[in-house]
Parts: structure tokens; sequence; C-alpha cells
């Protein structure tokens, strides 16, 4: 039985993925990855139900961004059980795409970011074998966001998913020729621009 104090905690840590401030978020995710770690299996699980919850079109780009920093550290710390992945994966998917329009601009870069994070832990987390029936699928979605998204902040990131996780465990078809383009589109510095005087 787990002590009511630590149900509290949790509860504090859940509800920091969604709060307003991104340095907030990400200590909740490390939170939530650690204390998970010190949980038995089915209340860890029962706290991983909790981060999967806050994919809801419903919630707000700030918790879309704290559950996939959560589910990144709970992937790192190997307490998101291979199982877990069919429901995981289109979730990630998702959020690779989030874009959400608040009246004249658009919001969820953050969340393309922190999903690309995610994508590179599954790739250090799990072993080829585990990976493997996900491997087309999240590729597909980074090499969407590595070569075009709107904020080229976010092609990195998507570019070192692919590159250094994903384009490894599996057999996917032109994958030297991926690589190639998303090192030229995103890791070649763009040309000097001219001394200041």
């Amino acid at each position: 039985d787990v002590p009511e104090e630590i149900e509290e905690v949790i509860e504090v840590l859940l509800t920091g993925l969604k709060d307003s401030d991104t340095v907030v978020r990400w200590s909740a995710a490390k939170g939530v990855g650690r204390t998970a770690g010190r949980l038995p299996r089915e209340l860890a699980d029962d706290v991983i139900e909790s981060v999967l919850e806050l994919f809801s079109s419903q919630e707000s780009d700030g918790a879309w961004h704290g559950a996939c920093l959560a589910i990144a550290e709970l992937a790192r710390r190997s307490l998101l059980l291979p199982q877990r992945l069919v429901q995981v994966v289109p979730l990630v998917k998702q959020a690779l795409l989030y874009d959400v329009r608040k009246g004249a601009y658009s919001v969820g870069t953050h969340v393309r970011d922190a999903a690309c994070y995610v994508c590179w832990a599954f790739a250090r987390a799990y072993a080829p074998d585990l990976l493997r029936p996900h491997v087309n699928e999240l590729a597909a979605s980074l090499m969407v966001v590595a070569p075009f998204d709107r904020e080229v902040n976010c092609r990195p990131p998507a570019a070192a998913a692919f590159q250094e996780g994903l384009a490894h465990p599996g057999p996917i078809p032109q994958r030297i020729a991926l690589v190639t383009v998303t090192e030229h589109l995103n890791l070649v510095p763009p040309p000097p621009s001219p001394p200041q005087l």
C-alpha cells in the first residue's frame, strides 16, 4: 500500500505537467519519472495512464508538452513498458504534427520539439526488435517535421531523432538518402553573414 503523501505528490506532479511555465512542466516530468521508478509496477502504470490522458483535444498545448516530456522521461527510465507502445505511438505522431490556431498565430512548436525528444528516447530505451513494429510510423512523421516544419528550430531535433535512433533499428527504405536530406536541410549552417562594421 502506498502512503497518502506519495499520492498527493503524484497529483501535484501530474498537475505540474499542465502548468503554463515550461520550467515547471519540465521539472514535473522529471519528478514523474523519478517517482514512478520507485513505485510498485501497478501504481506506476496508473501514473502512466494519467499522463496519457493529457493527450486530449480538450487539454492545452502546455499539457501536451508536459505529457511528451513525461513520456520521454518514463521511456528513458525503462518505466514505459513495450506493451504500451501500441497506445503511445499514435499519440506521439499527433504531437509531432501538433499545431493549434490561436487568433492570428498558432502554438505547438514546443509540443513538436518535445515529441521529437520522445522519439529519441524511444530509440535509446528500447531494443531494436521491440521498436521495429513502430519504426516506419515514427520515421514517416519525423520526415515530415525534419525538412518541412514551419519553425526552423523543430527541424534539427526531428533530424537527430531520425538519424541517431530511428534510422538504425529497422529497415527503412532509402534510409541513407533520407539521412543525407535531413543533414543537408537541417545540419548545414547557413552561409556566413557579412562582417559587422
